[in-house]
């Protein structure tokens, strides 16, 4: 079981975004960041709540909001595949969390600059392990 995606959404946009496993079927990632933010928005407008998971049946989103209560929904978050351990997926969330600092040049910027590349840089390492799937982690670490 892996981390496929992981990134950062700031107001629906998928600001920084890697893709360790890609999968065709998910389609747009505007479409599905866009998805994760209305509900999480839909969570704390409608019930003052927040969600920090949703599972599927093949997948899970573990989501971590940097900005709860606000107006702008600046969302870290990770797609796994089912069976991944989840509250490892949070912890890594987490310390993402406290390396990174959202200025105002990120909130701004459309494209990737300096600092979004540091923040995709961060979020690359801190979920480097947990991107590998079981065949990959053994070639990683005994070689092919």
């Amino acid at each position: 079981m892996a981390v496929i995606e992981s990134g950062l959404i700031i107001n629906g946009i998928p600001v920084v975004r890697s893709e360790y496993y890609p999968v065709e079927k998910f389609g747009d990632p505007f479409i599905r960041t866009g998805l994760f933010t209305a509900i999480q928005t839909f969570a704390a407008k409608a019930f003052q709540d927040e969600v920090k998971e949703m599972k599927f049946k093949k997948y899970v989103i573990v989501i971590r909001d940097l900005n709860a209560g606000e107006e702008m929904p600046i969302l870290l978050y990770s797609v796994a595949e089912r069976g991944t351990d989840i509250s490892e997926i949070k912890k890594r969330l987490q310390n993402i969390q406290k390396k990174i600092n959202i200025t105002e040049r990120i909130l701004d910027s459309p494209v990737m600059n300096n600092e979004t590349v540091r923040v995709k840089k961060i979020v690359d390492k801190e979920m480097q392990d947990l991107s590998l799937k079981p065949a990959d982690r053994a070639k990683f670490v005994f070689g092919d």
